[in-house]
């Protein structure tokens, strides 16, 4: 069982990007500039702190230090992909595709309905065994291109969290063990 002392929670260092739309923010009801969504799309392709028009999204503490060395950390790396697939999987939706409470378990169940099962399952399964955060987010970018044609939402501050897990190993388990746990919930026995 997770608590919240085991697993750090990004949720106090709101108001992230995604989050100023949700009910009850500064910006609540707005939607997504497509001017905002464009520059963090190219986060899709470049590398955390590399596009300048990124930089005014970012939330994460820099450390001064590492950035003076061309460092940055593994937790800006995972905001920057978070922004990315948030931006990608906003583009051209007419409601907010951060919902607080989706995890990426729940949302790819519900691909189900409209993309083979065993299909989803490899997907789901491929970022669950991705060992480094390039590769559970080239896993997670297929998975929210499907949420996107579906128009499935996805909690994207809790992405963040799962993205922040992925560089230790027992975070990591832990946030593998979510994913299973949600996406393949018990139903029942099955009637043949």
């Amino acid at each position: 069982m997770t608590t919240s002392a085991s697993r750090p929670s990004s949720r106090k260092e709101a108001p992230w990007y995604w989050a100023q739309f949700e009910s009850g923010r500064r910006e609540s009801g707005a939607m997504p500039r497509g001017s905002d969504l464009a520059a963090l799309r190219l986060g899709l392709t470049v590398p955390a702190g590399q596009a300048p028009q990124m930089w005014p999204f970012y939330r994460t503490r820099v450390d001064d230090v590492r950035a003076a060395r061309g460092l940055v950390s593994d937790r800006l790396v995972a905001e920057h992909m978070a922004l990315a697939l948030f931006a990608s999987h906003q583009q051209g939706q007419s409601r907010l595709m951060h919902r607080p409470d989706v995890s990426i378990g729940t949302a790819a169940r519900a691909l189900h309905d409209r993309f083979s099962r065993e299909g989803v399952d490899s997907r789901m399964a491929a970022a669950a065994q991705a060992r480094s955060m390039n590769a559970v987010f080239n896993h997670l970018r297929g998975l929210v291109s499907q949420l996107a044609v579906i128009g499935q939402p996805l909690d994207y501050t809790r992405l963040l969290d799962d993205l922040r897990s992925w560089p230790f190993p027992e975070s990591r388990a832990r946030t593998v063990r979510s994913w299973g746990s949600s996406y393949h919930v018990w139903t029942g026995p099955s009637a043949h």
